[in-house]
């Protein structure tokens, strides 16, 4: 019984900020992107993005959920990608690769590299940002993270956890 308490205590403390950054920054202008470090085409800013949607993506090397996602994800990007649609996958540096093995940045990097190309062959080239400081400017705090920004620039859905292919279509549609 003890255990359920803690448990439920534990959700209630680390889902309130992050509902009070959902509900922050639906209906707010896109927040910049530090796209410093990268893989793919370098990222663009918002200003450049103008007048397509932009579905960010934020995933981890590690992330199974991320993983489960990708068919969904490209699915989507490929669907409507004619129609305006563009994608931009944030991530960032943990510290360690496969099997949890501690490795140094260079060697997170390339591991980045691997995972992308294995698991996520559809943002082979697309922008991908490697950076804390977008999880902290957007409060990412689960992975997956859906936000989509409509072509003024407006975050329109932030969505942590998992989407499926139907639910993800019909927040894009209303923005076509």
């Amino acid at each position: 019984m003890n255990r359920i308490i803690v448990s439920l205590g534990l959700m209630v403390a680390l889902s309130g900020p992050a509902l009070t950054c959902i509900a922050h920054l639906e209906g707010q202008p896109a927040l910049r992107l530090d796209g410093r470090l990268h893989l793919g085409p370098r990222v663009p800013s918002f200003d450049e993005s103008k007048g397509r949607i932009v579905l960010l993506f934020f995933w981890a090397h590690w992330c199974a959920d991320c993983k489960a996602d990708s068919a969904t994800v490209a699915a989507i990007v490929e669907k409507y990608r004619s129609q305006g649609l563009t994608i931009i996958a944030p991530t960032r540096r943990y510290g360690f690769i496969g099997g949890g093995r501690p490795a140094a940045p260079d060697r997170e990097l390339r591991h980045l590299v691997d995972v992308r190309d294995a698991d996520y062959a559809f943002l082979r080239d697309q922008p991908i940002p490697i950076s804390d400081a977008n999880y902290e400017r957007y409060g990412v705090d689960a992975i997956p993270t859906y936000v989509l920004i409509d072509k003024q620039g407006v975050i329109r859905l932030f969505h942590p956890g998992r989407m499926a292919q139907d639910e993800l279509a019909a927040a894009i549609r209303p923005l076509l």
